[in-house]
Parts: structure tokens; C-alpha cells; sequence
């Protein structure tokens, strides 16, 4: 069972002593020597379970699970009728599940299968287990329905059956099970209807989990007598209709997941009640009316996300204080207004995303010092006035994107050492300035997408030590001076867009070097010169501008110049393309020329040395 060069089961070595087993890693003895428990989990081990487990018939806890087993189970296995724990979970045992080995597990209590490769119908013969409370035979590849004879174990308080392709009507039936605890019925299913009723009378359920089975219909009022339940997960369907007031009843809600669905309506003022809500996820429905203002008051909200909706109105200003929000997004509503000033109170807050909406207010400088914030997306909103500079400093900050706003100022001289950030978006906005020479302080950064601002100077060299950056994008900026040769130091490079500018110089020789460069747009400049021979040898060059330039020479025949169309070289008078015959003349007429003024001239020279001569005679 122990794979090659694994450490696994090192200490389980022969021995002539007659209780050295009790010894070994994993294993538990009675006061006999009789091994009680095997618990080998998160062990690299091989292969399957020998028949030979069948000899532990004194066996109360087996417990081998993410071991990275695999074949069928021994029927062996049959005589370990003292069982209460069977954990097999995580591994990827295959075949149907013998069901007839745990008819004698009279004791079983606890029975998980969880992520194993089972298949075929769900066996019927756990029905038998009287005590059984715990039953997990979720992500496999059992087929068919849900058996009902399973509403006659009325001791379970666990059940786990999702993410296996069952099918047929939602399993009103399970309803019988009084005790139910948890359950988990969701996640590659395809069942008819709509949630039972029925639920409603499972008293002491605390998680209800249906999410991704194809459930339609309205979510049943019933639903509110479930006084215990602290989860319910219905997302991912095709749920429709409103959102029942009655629902305010799950005094115990604390995480709620009605997102991905059809659901229209408003958010029920009663939900003001729910108190407990840490987690609330509403998104991607046809949801409308103001922002619920009341989730400002929920003194124990994480996360909210609730995008794609048709939300108006404004944020509660309160939203935050409770100093515990983690993720607020609210992306694709039509809200407008001020951002509110506390969302970071408490010095959580990760993930703040805003995306197309109407907020027309000031960046809060308070966000500037929230130094938990991983990503901050707010673009296509009216957002003014000038970054706070410390938004551009936070520890953690992977990703700002501020697109399409009306923000001004400039971006902070100096930019702190980071590892962290990878995008930087502020495209579409009125920020004027230099592009700073810190900005090679951001050594991770991938993508930079400053243009149509109103940036001005030159390109710092700085920015050209950016040894991860993929893509640059500066164009419909004021940006002066050359290329610097050193964007050959930006060796992942695979988009440059320095188009509409007032660039200078010629294009670096040192550009050819730019191997995964596939993007290149510097038309609309003042560039000079000859285009580099060497940049035929781009194989990765697929779109190229360099139209409306003061550009010269011959154009490059090789590589994929070609297939690049004439458009891409317009506006540049004096270069020529390879298959443009109308430059040809012109460059003979010139050597013409030259060849013509060379022959008077010396026919010229000739002639007074032959007066001089004539002179000199005379």
C-alpha cells in the first residue's frame, strides 16, 4: 500500500513482540492488543485495501481517507461489524458501492465516501443502519435518483449528497427526516420542479444546500419555519418570481446565496431583521428598486455582492462601520452617489469592486490607508477629483482599475517598492502629469493602461525594467522624447500601444528583441528614421501601425511584414513599401540625378583646363 520513496507507514516494521502494532502511526489498541482504530489519512500511499482487512473485526474507527487509493472495495470489509466510523473519503475507489458490506455495521454512525470515482445507483441496503447519522457519498459518479426508502433513516443528521449527476423531481421525501441537521443535494443534478414545501418542516435544519440542480419556480414562504438554519444556498438555478417577505423568518440566516437565478422584485424591507447575515450574495438576478439601506445596520456583514442587478439609489453611508466587511461588489447596478467613507473601517476590507454604475463623488481618502485592500475596481462610473496617493502604496493591492471616469491630478512621485500590484488601469480619465520614474518600483506589474489622459514628458527608463509587464498602453497622451532603447529589458512584453502622441527619434533596433511582442501601435507620432531590418524577425508580430510618421527607407520584406496591409505604413511619405512599384522611379530618378550632375560637372572641369591651356600658349 505504500508507494515508492514514500515516507509513509515508516514505523510500521515486524516485530516479534506480540503488541508492537499498537505503536505503528495511525493505529489504536484496546487493553487486548486488538486493534480498535486505523486512521492513516494524508499518507501517500498506493494501490488498494488488502482482503486482509477483514481480519480487524474489532475495528470501531477506519478511517483512510486522501490517501490516494484506488480499485474497488474488499468484500472483506463485510466483517468489520463493530464499525462506527467508515472514512474513505478523497481517494479514488471505483466501481458500485458494495452496499452489502455494511449490512452488519449495526453500529455505523458515520459513513463518507466523499470525492471517490463510485458509480451506478445509489446503494439501497444503508437504509438498514439505524444509528447512522453522518451519510456522504458526494462528488462521484453515482447515476439515477435518490432512493426514497433513504427517508427512513430517521437517525441522520448528515446528509451529502451532492455533486453527483442524479435526477428526477426534487426529493420532497427527505422531508421525513426529522433529525436532518445538514443537507447537501446540489451541484450536477438535473431534478424537476421546485424546492418542496415540505422543507419548511425540517426544524432542526441548520444548512440547506440545493445550489446548481436546476430547481425553477418561486423559493416556498414555507421555507421561514426553518427557525435554526444558518445557511441556505440556492444559487445557480432557475429560480424566479419575488423574494418572499416571510422568508425575514430565518432568524438564524447567516449566509444566503440566492445569486444566479431569475428572481425580479425588490429586496423585502423585512430583511432588516436578519441580524446575523455575515454572507450575502444576490448577484446576477433581475433584481430592482433602491439599495437596501438596511444592510448598513447588519452588524456582522462580510460579504456582499450583489452585481448584475438593477439596483438605484445610493450606498448607506453606514455601510462598513461594523468593521467587518470583507468584500462589497456591486458591479453592473445603477447606483449612484457618494462612495461611503467607512468601508474599511475595521481594516478588513479586500475586495471593493464598483464597476459601472453613477457614483460621481471623490475617492474617499480613507481608502488610501486600507491597507487589507486587494483589488480595487471601479471603472465606467463619474468618479472626480484627484487618486488619493495612497491607494498607490497599499501592501496588498494587486489590481486598480479606474477606466472611464472624469478623475484629475497626477499619479504619486513616488511609488513605493511593490511586489504585489499587477494592474494598473486608469485609462479614460483627465490625469495630467509625468508618468513617474518609480513606476519601475512596481515590479510585478503586468499590465499598465494609462492612455487617453493627459499625461506629458517622457517615457521613463525606469519603466522599461519591468521585467513581467505583457502590456503598456500610453497612446492619446503628450508624451514627448524617444523610445528608450531599454524596452528590450521588458522581455514578457506582448501589447505596446504608443500611438497619439509626439514620440520622436527612431524606433530602437533593440525593440526586435521582443519575442512574444504581438501587438505593436506607434502610429500617429513624429518618428524618424529607417524601421528596423531586424523587426522582420519577429515571429510573434501579428498587428502592426506605424502609419502617419515622418518614417523612411524601405519597409521590411520578411517575417510577417507581408500580411501586414498598407495601412499599417500610411502617412509616411518617404517609405517605401515592397510592392509599391510608384517609389521605384523616384529612387532612379535620384541616382539619375546624381549621375547627370557628376557628367557636367566634369564635362565642365574639362573644358577650363583646356582654355588654360590655349592661354598658356599664346
Amino acid at each position: 500500500m505504500v508507494g515508492p520513496n514514500s515516507s509513509a507507514l515508516q514505523d510500521w516494521e515486524p516485530s516479534s513482540s506480540p503488541s508492537a502494532h499498537c505503536s505503528f502511526a495511525g493505529v489504536t489498541c484496546d487493553q487486548d492488543s486488538r486493534v480498535v482504530s486505523l486512521n492513516v489519512s494524508f499518507r501517500p500511499l498506493l494501490g488498494t485495501i488488502p482482503p486482509e482487512i477483514g481480519l480487524l473485526n474489532n475495528l470501531v474507527n477506519l478511517t483512510i481517507s486522501n490517501a490516494n487509493l484506488t480499485g474497488r472495495l474488499p468484500l472483506e470489509m463485510a466483517n468489520l461489524k463493530s464499525l462506527k466510523v467508515l472514512n474513505i473519503s478523497g481517494n479514488g475507489f471505483q466501481d458500485y458501492f458494495p452496499g452489502q458490506i455494511v449490512v452488519g455495521m449495526t453500529e455505523l454512525e458515520v459513513l463518507d465516501a466523499f470525492n471517490n470515482n463510485f458509480t451506478g445507483p445509489l446503494p439501497v441496503e444503508i437504509v438498514s443502519l439505524k444509528n447512522l447519522k453522518h451519510l456522504s457519498f458526494g462528488g462521484n459518479y453515482f447515476l439515477g435518483e435518490i432512493p426514497e426508502s433513504y427517508s427512513e433513516i430517521q437517525s441522520l443528521e448528515y446528509l451529502g449528497l451532492n455533486g453527483i449527476g442524479l435526477n428526477g423531481t426534487a426529493p420532497a421525501f427527505l422531508s421525513l427526516l426529522k433529525n436532518l441537521r445538514e443537507m447537501y443535494i446540489g451541484y450536477f443534478k438535473t431534478y424537476t420542479g421546485g424546492i418542496p414545501p415540505e422543507f419548511g418542516t425540517l426544524s432542526k435544519l441548520r444548512v440547506l444546500d440545493m445550489a446548481s440542480c436546476n430547481i425553477s419556480g418561486e423559493i416556498p414562504a414555507s421555507l421561514s419555519q426553518l427557525k435554526l438554519l444558518d445557511a441556505l444556498f440556492l444559487q445557480m438555478n432557475k429560480l424566479t418570481g419575488h423574494i418572499h417577505p416571510e422568508l425575514s423568518g430565518l432568524i438564524s440566516l447567516k449566509q444566503l446565496d440566492l445569486s444566479l437565478n431569475c428572481l425580479t422584485g425588490e429586496v423585502p424591507e423585512s430583511f432588516s431583521a436578519l441580524k446575523n447575515l455575515t454572507l450575502v450574495q444576490l448577484f446576477k438576478n433581475n433584481l430592482r428598486g433602491p439599495f437596501p439601506s438596511f444592510v448598513g445596520d447588519y452588524p456582522n456583514l462580510e460579504v456582499l455582492q450583489v452585481w448584475g442587478n438593477n439596483f438605484t439609489g445610493e450606498l448607506p453611508e453606514n455601510l462598513g462601520r461594523n468593521r467587518k466587511l470583507l468584500v462589497l461588489d456591486v458591479t453592473s447596478n445603477q447606483i449612484e452617489g457618494k462612495i461611503p467613507r467607512d468601508l474599511c473601517k475595521g481594516g478588513r476590507l479586500k475586495s471593493l469592486i464598483l464597476m459601472q454604475n453613477l457614483f460621481s463623488s471623490p475617492i474617499p481618502e480613507e481608502l488610501g490607508a486600507c491597507e487589507s485592500l486587494t483589488k480595487f475596481r471601479a471603472m465606467k462610473n463619474q468618479l472626480n477629483g484627484t487618486i488619493p496617493a495612497g491607494i498607490f502604496n497599499l501592501p496588498l493591492l494587486k489590481m486598480i482599475e479606474l477606466d472611464h471616469n472624469l478623475l484629475s491630478g497626477e499619479i504619486p512621485e513616488n511609488l513605493s517598492i511593490s511586489d504585489s500590484l499587477n494592474q494598473l488601469k486608469v485609462a479614460y480619465n483627465n490625469i495630467a502629469g509625468k508618468i513617474p520614474p518609480s513606476i519601475g518600483n512596481l515590479t510585478n506589474l503586468n499590465v499598465l493602461s494609462l492612455q487617453n489622459n493627459r499625461f506629458n514628458g517622457e517615457l521613463p527608463e525606469e519603466m522599461f525594467n519591468l521585467k513581467v509587464i505583457s502590456i503598456i498602453n500610453v497612446s492619446s497622451n503628450n508624451i514627448s522624447g524617444e523610445i528608450p532603447t531599454s524596452i528590450s529589458g521588458c522581455i514578457s512584453l506582448t501589447t505596446v500601444d504608443f500611438s497619439r502622441n509626439s514620440l520622436s527619434g527612431e524606433i530602437p533596433k533593440a525593440i526586435s528583441q521582443l519575442r512574444y511582442l504581438s501587438i505593436l501601435n506607434l502610429s500617429r507620432n513624429q518618428l524618424t528614421g529607417p524601421i528596423p531590418t531586424d523587426m522582420q524577425d519577429m515571429m510573434s508580430l501579428t498587428t502592426l501601425d506605424l502609419s502617419y510618421n515622418n518614417l523612411n527607407g524601405e519597409v521590411p520584406s520578411g517575417g510577417h511584414f507581408p500580411a501586414f496591409d498598407e495601412a499599417s505604413f500610411a502617412g509616411n511619405p518617404n517609405l517605401c513599401l515592397p510592392r509599391n512599384v510608384t517609389c521605384l522611379p523616384s529612387i532612379y530618378s535620384a541616382q539619375h540625378s546624381h549621375a547627370s550632375s557628376f557628367g557636367t560637372s566634369k564635362l565642365l572641369i574639362t573644358a577650363m583646363a583646356l582654355v588654360s591651356a590655349l592661354l598658356i600658349v599664346e
